[in-house]
């Protein structure tokens, strides 16, 4: 793996030279198993084009059997990721190397805004995440080539001393890890981003929401709370894609790790089938995690019915909301009204989620038809380029 580094390192010397600073960090995750990485540019790019990007998790090896590493969700448009398992054992950690197979990647990025890379999470054994961080050994280590953060393209990554930004729970320890722009200097040490203040993020225990006349009353429980926390923020959609907030709730910080919320959201001017909740937790250093999602139902229809994205490209997701059990039968008609897909479910009452396929059809106008025992709904589709 070194001498397949190396060549990485000399195919993209040239770009370099005209590189803008690129910085990473960590942060705990959504869930006490998580942990989330961060970058920061110099420079806005709208969109930048990175030839390549990796990170290093380490971990300290204090442990004798590491856990596994896996990919929760990812922010950086075009990448494809993997991580090496298990862990390679070298410069006092357990190695992750996070590396993308596909290039050019194309994230955006605003001059000295934080941006959330991707959030992880460890399974068969959680370790200390105080003992958890991004690690870059000299040169990417001896005996993995990869043990480092690294970056080329519109931005790139300095080994000299800048490739880790403070943020609030990290300890860092940037040092001369590799040097840029021709890898002429050996690197001299390891350069860390720690985690050191590790606060359990807040879980909720419960959420519901339901209609009252005129209303969305909300009601949800929360542990965890403490000091940190900041607050709450009620947040709607229509589509139960694109949320937006419309309430802030102020944390009771009355000492008790476990707290009870209640708010209500007007509803009378708000012409839809059904609308969706969720709400979004926030702490003081600037972490957040969100509940599930929540359903209001604002007719007394049989079906409740959205389609998104819409127009799609190649796969949708039908958002179902019955008020009984029902046999459900979709249909998909062109603009010539001729039937180009039938799926069959079983509806249970609630809300449900079913995928149609439209990779394979031609761009165009397609109507989809929903039909329970008692009821027809149809929605307009456009199947785009």
């Amino acid at each position: 793996m070194k001498k397949i580094f190396s060549i990485i390192l000399v195919s993209i010397i040239y770009t370099q030279s005209f590189s803008q600073l690129i910085q990473a960090s960590i942060g705990v995750g959504s869930l006490p198993s998580r942990i989330k990485i961060y970058l920061k540019s110099a420079a806005t790019q709208t969109p930048s084009s990175l030839a390549t990007l990796q990170f290093n998790i380490g971990v300290k090896d204090n442990i004798t059997t590491p856990p596994n590493l896996a990919l929760v969700s990812n922010s950086i448009t075009g990448a494809i990721w993997q991580i090496t398992q298990p862990p390679t054992k070298e410069g006092g950690f357990w190695n992750y190397n996070i590396f993308t197979t596909s290039s050019p990647l194309k994230p955006s990025f605003t001059a000295g805004t934080e941006v959330e890379a991707m959030e992880l999470e460890f399974s068969n054994g959680t370790p200390n995440l105080g003992d958890v961080g991004l690690v870059t050994l000299p040169d990417g280590g001896a005996s993995t080539g990869y043990a480092i953060f690294y970056c080329t393209g519109t931005l790139s990554s300095d080994g000299q001393g800048n490739l880790y930004y403070p943020r609030s729970g990290v300890t860092l320890d940037n040092q001369t890890s590799y040097n840029q722009p021709n890898f002429t200097v050996p690197g001299t040490a390891n350069s860390t981003a720690i985690l050191t203040s590790v606060t359990l993020p807040v879980k909720f225990t419960s959420f519901l929401a339901t209609k009252k006349d005129n209303t969305a009353q909300l009601y949800w429980q929360a542990e965890n709370e403490t000091s940190l926390t900041a607050g709450y923020e009620i947040e709607r959609s229509l589509n139960a894609i694109d949320f937006k907030k419309v309430i802030s709730v102020t944390p009771q910080n009355n000492g008790r790790n476990s707290n009870s919320y209640f708010s209500t959201d007007d509803v009378s001017s708000i012409h839809a089938a059904i609308i969706y909740y969720r709400i979004k937790q926030t702490d003081k250093n600037d972490n957040f995690v969100y509940s599930e999602i929540k359903s209001v139902r604002l007719d007394s229809k049989v079906i409740a019915a959205n389609i998104y994205p819409n127009p799609v490209k190649g796969k949708a997701n039908l958002s179902l909301d019955l008020i009984e059990n029902s046999s459900v039968t979709i249909t998909l008609n062109d603009a010539n009204g001729k039937q180009v897909q039938t799926i069959q479910m079983k509806g249970l009452k609630g809300q449900n989620t079913k995928e149609i396929n439209m990779s394979l059809l031609q761009t165009g106008n397609y109507i989809l038809r929903i039909l329970t025992g008692t009821e027809t709904k149809t929605l307009p589709v456009v199947k785009g380029d």
